[in-house]
This record gives C-alpha cells, structure tokens and sequence, in this order.
C-alpha cells in the first residue's frame, strides 16, 4: 500500500521541475542578471564623476586669480557632466577654490552624482545610487601670482 501511494505522489509531481525552473528564473536569475548588466554603467558613471573633479580642479589649479579659477572650475565640472552625464538624476559639484588659492595651497573638488541603480532601456529604473567622485591637487609651491 505504501508503494502505491508513493508512485500516485510521484505521478502527481511530474512538471513540477519545470514551474521551479519558471519561478526561479523570474524571481532570482533576472534581477541578479539586472544588476551584473548594471554594473558597466556604475562604472562608466564612477568614471565620469572622476573625470569632472579631476579636471575642474585642473581647470581651477592654472588659474591666475581665485575667482576666474572657481568659476572655470564649474564651468568645466558642469560641461564634462553635460556631455557624458546621466539623463536623470541630480548632480552636486563642490569646488573649493578660493580658500586654498595661495602657492602651495590644496584645491579640492567634490562631484556626487544620482543614478539608478537598475535601468531598464531608460524605461523603468529600481532605486537609485549615488556616485561620489573626489579630487585634490596641491598647486604649484613656487608659483608667482600677479598682484593687483
């Protein structure tokens, strides 16, 4: 009797491997599949924040007074962002120019970005991350500024 039973339980399971391969695919195999095709375009963004600190202290660093520096700093933060940036989201560049303008002096810049952490064809995105990109230059020790 308890083999009987054991096969009708058997014969009334068959199929049930492929509604599990179904309901594992859909609800973990795709959004991890998701978030790894995500990763590159962290990445790029991570890259692209560095890229806007890094040249908007550069810009601010040659500079031959702090204001021109501070405002050539932006200028180029909010041009490489422009260009590369994401569609959405909100970007903070924070650039500190002018209470380290003096030889020898350390400029910073600091650009955040928000992105979406899953975007699907610009369609539907799941949350969002923010990327910080930061850099610091010391300018130039023997530097001669012009005086007024």
């Amino acid at each position: 009797m308890r083999l009987a039973h054991l096969r009708s339980r058997m014969e009334s399971e068959r199929g049930m491997g492929a509604i599990d391969l179904v309901l594992v695919s859909a609800f973990i195999l795709i959004p991890f599949a998701m978030l790894l095709l995500s990763f590159p375009v962290r990445m790029e963004y991570r890259s692209m924040a560095d890229a806007a600190a890094r040249e908007a202290v550069r810009a601010c660093a040659t500079a031959f007074d702090p204001a021109t520096g501070q405002s050539r700093a932006e200028a180029v933060a909010q041009q490489i962002l422009a260009e590369r940036g994401p569609a959405t989201g909100a970007t903070v560049v924070s650039i500190d120019c002018r209470t380290a303008w003096a030889p020898g002096g350390v400029v910073s810049a600091r650009v955040s970005l928000d992105v979406p952490a899953i975007d699907v064809m610009g369609i539907w995105t799941v949350a969002s991350w923010t990327i910080t990109g930061s850099y610091r230059e010391q300018m130039e020790p023997f530097r001669s500024t012009p005086r007024p």
